[in-house]
């Protein structure tokens, strides 16, 4: 899928929404057509699902219908209602996401073009940058430079109210410390990050599963007030824990020294060239979780009024994947009051703030989350899937959400910046957490309100630096989808 509003690919698409960088519909008439399509298909249940892999028109295809079959096995052209069941709408944007390869490929150089039109030449150089790997310090800060005018935005621009999960009384900037710190400083740390993930893969092929069946009887293992059990060697949600000691020390790391020798010098650039992609990386990721942010709020909200508005005996339900469910997230904080909330909201490995929906932050007196009381208008649960093996979610999305002003030192850096799709919702009184198998017991899900669910059992499979944050197509996840908008299949 490219970044224009006018792909031939997929604007006459009968179960997609597609929307511009700025959340405008790729044309007046794309909710009609859904609204058509579900009204001729009789479907009671309509499923709305963003992600983030529209780097091209056939990864976009291929994502959809991998997502589709998990609801849609049966149906004679793979789209639609499988049977009685619920319709499947995609939700097209402008994002994309990055493979585990270190360097850029010609794909994803074209993808990063599509993401942001009229920056070809930037985007060469940066590529060139990266893949070349000159051997002077100074080209690691050039890459920090060209960051920084790819993904600027004044700070008059509506984007730039998304910059963060946090709400506006908290912080007067609203760009991430990664931009505006030291190049090499920031490169050093990502460098330490992708060293610690290759580390921790390393171990946790090595460790039992985190994840056992209880003992019975005498031998049940003691369950804690939350109905978290307590040892880690035993069944049940837990807390994640940092997934590195390091991103939990509260001190923040100091770049190495620029030395002259001849040796040491090779080896230091190394590191930080390593760094200086993971940067490129973290840097767009985080102009799409932006980007994402604004689109579901003034792109997607509005569209899903005219759909409740056009199908009222339709029940609509949200899922959302990686900044897709940020996108998914915002999109309910900006219904209007007199708008049909959605049934149920699914976020999967949501790139989110875990504190997004705390009305009260626990390291602030004042001020909460960006999304806190969006629940009040879903009609169902905000159902919020996690995994400790996401590492993408667990220790880069913490070093790249810092934002200027803001020091680890106050609580360390993976309670402080933690995302929603490593360890669920924070912040929250009464949210409680549940297995993935749990959750999926009848009735087991509330009926209102937040929920965390841990699906670490299903969620495991992936390479770093990612881990397994693409690990998403399996059939319980889409159990989960349907047991939290009580659907029929």
């Amino acid at each position: 899928m490219s970044n224009s509003a006018h792909d031939p690919d997929t604007t006459s698409a009968p179960w997609a929404l597609q929307f511009d960088a700025d959340g405008g519909e790729a044309d007046g008439e794309q909710g009609e057509r859904v609204a058509a399509s579900a009204r001729a298909a009789g479907v009671r249940d309509l499923v709305l699902l963003a992600h983030t892999a529209h780097n091209d028109a056939e990864t976009t295809t291929d994502v959809d219908a991998r997502f589709r079959a998990l609801f849609t096995e049966g149906t004679a052209d793979g789209e639609g209602p499988a049977g009685d069941g619920p319709g499947f709408v995609s939700v097209h944007w402008p994002g994309m996401r990055f493979g585990p390869e270190p360097g850029l490929t010609d794909a994803t150089e074209s993808a990063l073009r599509r993401t942001f039109p009229g920056q070809d030449r930037l985007i060469a150089d940066l590529r060139s940058l990266v893949d070349e790997r000159p051997r002077q310090f100074s080209a690691v800060d050039d890459v920090g430079m060209l960051l920084r005018r790819l993904v600027e935005e004044p700070l008059h621009a509506p984007v730039a109210a998304y910059a963060t999960d946090m709400g506006d009384e908290l912080l007067p900037q609203s760009d991430p410390a990664m931009l505006f710190d030291s190049t090499s400083h920031v490169c050093e740390g990502l460098a330490h990050a992708l060293e610690r993930a290759q580390e921790e893969a390393e171990r946790a092929e090595q460790r039992p599963e985190r994840i056992e069946q209880p003992g019975r009887g005498s031998e049940a293992p003691t369950v804690s007030k939350s109905g978290t059990l307590t040892e880690a060697e035993t069944a049940g949600p837990r807390p994640a824990d940092a997934p590195t000691d390091w991103l939990a020390r509260p001190d923040p790391l100091t770049p190495s020294a620029r030395p002259f020798g001849s040796a040491e010098s090779e080896r230091v650039l190394d590191r930080l060239w390593d760094g200086a992609h993971q940067l490129l990386c973290q840097v767009v990721s985080y102009a799409v979780r932006r980007r994402a942010g604004m689109i579901g709020e003034t792109g997607l909200a509005p569209a899903l009024g005219q759909l409740a508005e056009a199908l009222p005996d339709t029940r609509i339900h949200l899922v959302g994947h990686g900044a897709g469910a940020r996108l998914v997230a915002y999109a309910v904080r900006g219904l209007k009051e007199a708008t049909g909330g959605p049934a149920s909201v699914t976020l999967l490995q949501a790139a989110l703030s875990h504190f997004a929906f705390a009305a009260h932050l626990p390291q602030q007196m004042r001020g909460g989350g960006a999304l806190a009381g969006v629940a009040r208008s879903v009609a169902g649960p905000v159902v919020c899937a996690y995994s400790h093996h996401d590492r993408e979610l667990g220790l880069l999305f913490p070093l790249a959400s810092r934002m200027i002003g803001e020091s680890p030192s106050l609580v360390g850096a993976d309670r402080l910046w933690g995302a929603l799709g490593y360890d669920g919702v924070q912040g929250v009184d009464g949210c409680p957490t549940l297995t993935l198998a749990d959750a999926l017991t009848e009735d087991a899900l509330p009926s209102s309100g937040y929920v965390s669910v841990d699906a670490s059992a299903v969620v495991r499979r992936g390479v770093p630096p990612q881990g397994a944050h693409f690990d998403v197509f399996h059939p319980e996840l889409a159990r989960l989808v349907l047991a939290a908008g009580r659907i029929e299949r």
